[in-house]
């Protein structure tokens, strides 16, 4: 996989970091943190202290006991550390009283996030500000009186000290894997249990409209996952019962692709009540026994690059380009276009002929006869969910999705309950992409990004929930995103400085790619798991990887060099 999955370190919100060579996102690492918890000198000044104490609040262990030895006793028993921990960015501390005995200070800084206690980190936007009493304590100082519920980190030692990890889970068809990113404190030594455990007790708030777990209710741990004398780790679960194979393999993959990303290696010896989980698999599971739930699996196809070039889809070739088969390839009416993952499959917003609405939307095979669904007004780019039997768009300001039923003899066309989206932002969705897993969808509203959740309700009612700014550095400026994977976002924006970024779901402020010899404004972008793909003034350029090292400026695709020009992905 390329270097696109860079890791993103929280910012200030007004700005939009460059990440001029980006890097894979850094595996869970089972060591202790590179910026050691601080402990009270007693040279500190009541300032430094204080800075002290914030970073001191990274180890969440015994119930914060290292922040605790920065207040007096009293403060450490009134002070209720359960809750969320509050991001603080560009902290500032400012005197307002002081003697010799006593100062009252505030902490003010930039809020860029909420990290909750199940270690979901959620983007956040403000000013944040305390105020603080510090009292002497024989030769050195200590935080006195009432603090508020909850704590409170330097964004920089949250950097330094946690890990984002993914917990697995399924969707409702039991079929594919969900990533549910968390934050972990990287100072403790049972990670593994941690995760399990974090696994166990289920699937972040927002998701629970969307996924399903083999895990049955009343699942637990028999004692910590334990290292294997020659490697990999065991397992030992109690409350499986009379799970079926299949949702015991579920489990199992659960479990597998999530020590397996957070770099805990196996084999892996999973037992269930006393037993095997599964008696064929008594000796231990490996990552090719869960191979068809690889969540970074990706479907096989020759069909590359397209583009849309007035108003006909052309596939871009070594030699130049050739036109699509069918009428998208010969005509004149593509305004917008999207390709299965499979390559088998498109579905293009169409000039409509005649009287009536300005568009259609047109679904068929890849290079074939195409057949209107819906017209419109406006119809935005399409999406595919995650196969090629379900697409969206929003028709007209309302999202819809297409289905065709597995035995391909009927389809149908239901409008998407997207109410909740206006609690977070206000103005039209100009696009609506659906994450390669079905499970998430990124929105431009007004300008904006947003990230909701696909949520199926009992009666299969579909609907947007838990809708979110995806991150409040990007601005309201955005034009056209694409989803480089399940967990990955890419963004072009109508600006001079960072016309293309990089977004992740786990929580963090968005990332600028490269941007030195682009030629903005950037109009589209489309993207994979190793190549972005954007189009500027002068037409479609690239940015990837060369011999597995990170591309150092964007490369023009010399047939696709043309105003105008939109890429088009699988």
């Amino acid at each position: 996989m390329v270097a696109l999955l860079t890791t993103c370190i929280l910012s200030a919100c007004g700005s939009i970091p460059n990440s001029s060579s980006p890097q894979p996102i850094t595996a869970f690492q089972r060591e202790a943190p590179t910026n050691a918890v601080p402990v009270p000198q007693s040279d500190m000044d009541p300032e430094s202290l204080v800075r002290a104490y914030l970073k001191a609040t990274a180890d969440p262990e015994e119930g914060h006991r290292a922040a605790r030895k920065f207040l007096t006793p009293a403060a450490s028993e009134q002070w209720d550390d359960r809750g969320d921990m509050l991001v603080v960015d560009e902290v500032n501390v400012f005197v307002d009283q002081r003697n010799e005995d006593a100062v009252r200070l505030r902490l003010i800084g930039d809020n860029v996030g909420t990290l909750k206690s199940n270690g979901q980190l959620l983007p956040a936007t403000g000013r944040v500000e305390t105020a603080l009493t510090l009292v002497r304590s024989g030769d050195q100082w200590r935080i006195d009186g009432p603090l508020p519920n909850g704590t409170m980190i330097d964004r920089s030692q949250f950097d330094a000290t946690y890990r984002s990890v993914s917990l697995y889970f399924t969707d409702r068809s039991l079929e594919r894997l969900v990533a549910d990113p968390r934050w972990l404190y990287g100072g403790k030594a049972s990670e593994p249990t941690e995760l399990i455990n974090h696994l166990i007790a289920g699937q972040a708030a927002d998701l629970d409209g969307a996924v399903d777990s083999g895990f049955p209710n009343g699942a637990a741990l028999r004692g910590p996952v334990s290292p294997l004398s020659g490697g990999g780790v065991r397992v030992e679960l109690t409350g499986i019962g009379s799970a079926s194979v299949r949702d015991r393999t579920v489990l199992a993959a659960q479990i597998i692709w999530t020590l397996d990303g957070a770099d805990i290696g196996g084999p892996y010896v999973i037992n269930a009540d006393g037993g095997p989980l599964i008696p064929e698999r008594a000796s231990g599971w490996q990552t090719a026994d869960v191979q068809a739930f690889d969540p970074t699996a990706v479907p096989s196809t020759d069909v590359g690059l397209n583009i849309i070039r007035s108003g006909a889809l052309l596939k871009v070739t070594d030699n130049g380009t050739v036109a699509v088969g069918g009428p998208l390839g010969t005509g004149q009416a593509v305004r917008s276009a999207t390709i299965s993952a499979d390559g088998q499959r498109v579905a293009a917003a169409l000039a409509h002929s005649g009287a009536g609405p300005r568009l259609d939307l047109a679904i068929g095979p890849y290079g074939g006869a195409m057949g209107t669904v819906v017209s419109g007004n406006s119809i935005t780019r399409p999406s595919f969910g995650p196969d090629e039997n379900t697409i969206w768009a929003v028709i007209d300001g309302r999202p819809v999705q297409w289905v065709r039923e597995e035995s391909g003899d009927s389809d149908r066309l239901t409008t998407v309950d997207a109410s909740s989206i206006a609690t977070v932002a206000r103005g039209p969705i100009t696009e609506l992409q659906v994450s390669p897993d079905g499970v998430r969808a990124a929105l431009l509203v007004g300008g904006q990004v947003v990230f909701a959740v696909v949520s199926t309700n009992a009666e299969g009612a579909v609907s947007l929930t838990s809708p979110r700014i995806a991150a409040y550095n990007v601005g309201n400026r955005a034009v056209s995103l694409d989803w480089a994977s399940p967990t990955t976002l890419m963004v072009a924006r109508d600006a001079v400085e960072s016309p293309v970024v990089q977004l992740s779901i786990n929580g963090t402020p968005a990332v600028g790619l490269l941007s030195g010899n682009l030629s903005p404004p950037v109009r589209a972008v489309v993207a994979d798991q190793s190549t972005v793909y954007a189009g500027d003034t002068r037409g479609v350029l690239r940015f990837g990887s060369a011999n597995g090292q990170p591309d150092q400026y964007w490369t023009e695709v010399e047939p696709a060099m043309a105003p105008d020009v939109i890429p088009v992905l699988p």
